[in-house]
């Protein structure tokens, strides 16, 4: 699809509708948690039923979880413009300094040449797995997490000619994305969507990010139990962090000593041999907008 009408796009505005999140993403190990991981993720469920394999080429690395904000990002807009009666579409249009500001990052060109190496690692990450293929347990499906993209470059007479990286990112003309099915019909249906607090993007650390997102997906808003507990040893499966046990633990000691997280306080306690790790709501904190406001 190398030439768009302006039909065939969904053109996103300036406005900053709240966050949505894909709540399939938000448990298991998709995304690196880690800058410039090359490393392929293998998680595998302790029956062996959920299994998660994710790789890209060693030129592009993986897709990590602070390249997923360009995926809240879209997907906010597209749940916004469905609650405003608008018609999206897989094929969106967008202005990356909006893009970056909704992000809270920086705008200066440097950080519009990290948005394509964004867009490069979202398209060329491959996933495999077997979580939510089908109603039907053991069956597998390869998913990614970009479709295609179009990013207008700046080039000197002929320049055009070289290879892919000669060229500055045009931020003054409109990028085009466009989303993979799966993920744009879990927007479209909505229930594949959560909230996330917009305090989310404050966090600098992927561990940080990977645990709010896992509280959020795992702590019900109106739970009988105020704690969700997980034993260390999960928590590190689950994150598909290269850390060993021992350093990945301490680094959540240290997160819930900080309670950095939005929303959710971390509590560690030891049963036996085990520790466990407890999520819980705090009402000190403040809350996400209710859905009526958000």
């Amino acid at each position: 699809m190398s030439h768009l009408i302006q039909t065939d796009l969904f053109q996103v505005t300036a406005h900053e509708p709240p966050l949505r999140d894909n709540r399939d993403v938000m448990e298991y190990p998709f995304l690196s948690i880690q800058k410039g991981r090359k490393k392929p993720i293998e998680y595998a469920s302790k029956d062996g039923r959920l299994t998660v394999s994710v790789a890209a080429p060693e030129k592009y690395g993986l897709a990590t979880i602070w390249d997923w904000d360009l995926i809240i990002y879209l997907s906010a807009h597209i749940n916004d413009a469905l609650e405003n009666g608008q018609e999206p579409n897989q094929w969106i249009e967008f202005a990356p300094h909006d893009a970056l500001k909704y992000m809270r990052k920086s705008t200066g060109g440097k950080d519009y040449k990290e948005l394509v190496k964004t867009l490069r690692r979202l398209l060329n990450t491959g996933v495999t797995t077997t979580i939510r293929q089908s109603e039907t347990s053991g069956e597998e499906g390869h998913l990614r997490w970009l479709e295609d993209y179009r990013i207008p470059k700046k080039y000197k007479e002929h320049e055009w000619m070289q290879s892919l990286d000669d060229g500055e990112p045009d931020a003054s003309r409109p990028w085009r994305v466009k989303l993979p099915d799966w993920i744009y019909q879990a927007i479209m249906r909505r229930t594949g969507i959560l909230a996330v607090h917009r305090d989310y993007f404050k966090l600098t650390g992927g561990l940080e990010r990977w645990l709010y997102r896992l509280a959020r997906k795992s702590c019900p808003e109106k739970a009988n139990s105020p704690l969700i507990p997980f034993k260390m040893e999960t928590l590190h499966h689950r994150s598909g962090s290269t850390r060993a046990l021992r350093f990945f633990a301490a680094d959540i000691r240290k997160i819930a000593e900080k309670q950095s997280l939005p929303e959710y306080s971390l509590a560690i306690h030891k049963k036996g041999r085990n520790e466990l790790v407890y999520f819980m709501h705090d009402k000190t904190k403040r809350r996400r907008l209710p859905r009526a406001f958000s």
